[in-house]
């Protein structure tokens, strides 16, 4: 908080500057304080109504805590500038507002044509044609090696074309997937310990909040900022988990496209998740990012059979219906277990299975992502 309290001092001595406003803004956020940083930062803007930076940042941090029609308003405000162009087109594709994404997609294309929400949308219009599907994934490949969306594309389509061993290869699930259990970390008596520490502060996470739009939970609850201001365990759980991803990462060896994008200077992104009774995640991946992982912390009590019946467990490697064939990998399906850390590309698709419980899974989970230039 030290940096929050040093950028607010400046704000109030230098009130007439717009960047004061805006580190605070970003100091407020980066600390979970989130409804104060859109305060500071909606307050700058209509004190500077003409400071596009103030205007571009204010639309990215109302984007990112998941007030998309808010960022939509502040986009088109500034409709003639790159940054409000992409940002729209992202916020219409994923609310599923395709035919008003669609005007946007030339001047994206222009801008960024390895856009994670770019080949979506065009990727949609493919299915059932595996040779297009192919061709898109490999155009972004070759102007972003590594790129988790395209190569999730070149899987899909490659199994489509029954090119199986092709396809596996580049999923690299048996390869790139890791199980870890992470030690207690100090300060905490033991596993139990420091789960139910975590647990009470993930309950008492003030922006805990139900499925956001565009999000893979159905039933359950996310937090936008993890760890909260004053958290303990939370920290202590990001620090081993860092510790982990760096352990794993220096491991990687070989040609894949994973290995060699790996990303020198990255972003750490943990959020921790609920879910009880028929909570799930559907089946999805994380396109725009490296590394995905998560940490399981509580589960509800078991009964006999659970170990069968694999209950909100998570299953990796599943394909779309609209693919038509099944994976040509095997699928790997992973009870949960607290302690649990697991470590796979991003590209890999996973979902999560109902507990069919009245108690609580609780997990942390996280993305490694290129840090933007």
């Amino acid at each position: 908080m030290a940096w929050v309290d040093l950028t607010r001092a400046a704000a109030e001595r230098f009130p007439e500057k717009p960047s004061v406003h805006a580190a605070l803004a970003e100091a407020l956020e980066s600390a979970g304080l989130q409804a104060e940083a859109r305060s500071v930062l909606a307050k700058a803007c209509d004190r500077f109504p003409g400071h596009e930076a103030l205007h571009s940042l204010l639309a990215r941090t109302v984007f990112r805590a998941g007030e998309l029609e808010g960022a939509l308003a502040v986009a088109r405000a500034w409709s003639d500038r790159d940054w409000a162009t992409l940002l729209s087109f992202t916020i219409l594709s994923r609310q599923g507002r395709v035919a008003e994404a669609a005007t946007f997609e030339d001047a994206v294309a222009s801008l960024d044509p390895a856009h994670v929400d770019l080949l979506d949308a065009r990727a949609m219009r493919a299915r059932g044609k595996p040779g297009d599907l192919l061709e898109m994934a490999n155009a972004t490949l070759s102007i972003a090696p590594g790129a988790s969306h395209a190569l999730y594309y070149k899987a899909v389509a490659l199994a489509q074309m029954g090119r199986g061993d092709e396809a596996a290869a580049i999923m690299g699930i048996d390869r790139f997937l890791q199980s870890t259990v992470l030690p207690v970390p100090a300060g905490f008596a033991d596993t139990d310990a420091f789960h139910r520490a975590l647990t009470a502060e993930i309950k008492a996470n003030p922006d805990l909040h139900t499925d956001p739009v565009g999000h893979a939970s159905r039933g359950g609850l996310r937090t936008r900022v993890f760890p909260a201001v004053d958290d303990v365990a939370g920290p202590a759980l990001v620090e081993g988990i860092r510790g982990a991803v760096s352990i794993y990462a220096d491991g990687l060896s070989g040609d894949h496209p994973f290995v060699a994008a790996r990303p020198l200077n990255a972003t750490f992104t943990p959020w921790a998740l609920m879910f009880r009774g028929d909570g799930y995640q559907c089946l999805h991946h994380h396109p725009g990012r490296w590394l995905t992982g998560v940490y399981y912390v509580g589960l509800p009590d078991t009964h006999p059979g659970d170990a069968d019946a694999l209950p909100g467990g998570i299953v990796l490697g599943g394909l779309p219906d609209w693919a038509g064939v099944k994976p040509p990998w095997p699928l790997r399906r992973i009870s949960p277990k607290p302690g649990l850390l697991l470590l796979f590309p991003s590209f890999v698709p996973h979902e999560t299975l109902p507990t069919g419980r009245e108690g609580e899974r609780i997990s942390v989970a996280f993305d490694i992502a290129a840090r933007p230039h």
